[in-house]
């Protein structure tokens, strides 16, 4: 989704994609597709200009020209099976594939890959004509948050306020993104990271992070470099959160992460955002916070 705030020059951007897991999967469709659509709506708000980014299958299979059918919502259409990388990204997912299924979501999920690659490319392209630049994931809060949490996250996240959060620390900043801290990696890809790019592989997740257009530009730029010559390297993909991390230690000066620890954790990341977060409060598993 690509969101321009006409008043303070911000842009939002994600997208909306139909992705189904291969069919040893039992063609399970990737994440809940009305989830995705909920996340976006909620979202709108009349002092934004969206535009929302998808393929023509997606559009039309379901129905987004009507469940979108604000003023003030464009859509832009990327095809998948696009990107240079594909060829690339295709041979070594069926070689790993060929020795049984692979549950990772960049090996078992149809253009995964593709779809959290142009993240980084849209923030890139979109980056020209706006003052800041920011991208969130459909799907953000129903998938990431702890249960204990979910529902009062939707309510925080929902809302102009968050918008407007982020777009001042983005300000103040120059680029933002969440950070995991203790997140249980796999020990060799750690070890790989640290031989190829020398810093420690802590996730930085791709569901919320952006920042000044000129900065944004400078971090992310040659992100697709970084992934083949990684790939090529070790004939292993990586996610999006890998690439970010790479990008984001290399140039930690130009960057400003708010942390939590495991998954679990991650409100607390978005409660720093909306600077509501309360160190003597907060607990993971539950929330203590009221209205």
């Amino acid at each position: 989704l690509y969101i321009q705030n006409m008043t303070s020059g911000t842009k939002i951007v994600s997208s909306i994609y139909e992705l189904n897991y291969i069919k040893e999967r039992n063609s399970e469709v990737y994440k809940n597709f009305p989830l995705l659509v909920a996340t976006i709506k909620n979202i709108i708000f009349p002092e934004y200009t969206y535009v929302i980014y998808t393929d023509e299958h997606t559009y039309k299979k379901h129905y987004l020209k009507d469940v979108f059918n604000y003023p003030n919502v464009t859509f832009k259409f990327k095809e998948l099976n696009t990107n240079r990388l594909n060829d690339l990204i295709n041979d070594v997912r069926k070689k790993e594939l060929s020795g049984g299924i692979n549950y990772d979501r960049v090996y078992c999920v149809d253009n995964y890959m593709e779809v959290i690659l142009n993240k980084l490319e849209f923030l890139i392209t979109e980056s020209d004509d706006c003052e800041n630049i920011f991208w969130i994931d459909a799907g953000l809060i129903g998938t990431s948050c702890h249960d204990g949490w979910r529902d009062y996250m939707v309510k925080i996240v929902n809302s102009k306020n968050f918008l407007d959060k982020t777009t001042e620390k983005i300000n103040e900043h120059g680029f933002i993104h969440l950070k995991g801290n203790s997140i249980q990696m796999n020990y060799e890809l750690c070890a790989k990271f640290t031989e190829m790019f020398n810093c420690e592989l802590k996730v930085v997740p791709g569901c919320l992070f952006g920042g000044k257009s000129n900065i944004v530009k400078e971090v992310l730029n040659g992100y697709d470099i970084l992934f083949e010559d990684f790939v090529k390297k070790y004939n292993q993909l990586i996610s999006e959160q890998d690439v970010l991390t790479a990008l984001t230690c290399n140039k930690k000066e130009l960057c400003y992460s708010f942390e939590f620890n495991d998954w679990l954790d991650l409100q607390k990341g978005l409660l720093k955002i909306a600077d509501l977060y309360d160190e003597d409060k907060y607990v993971t598993e539950k929330c203590y916070v009221h209205n």
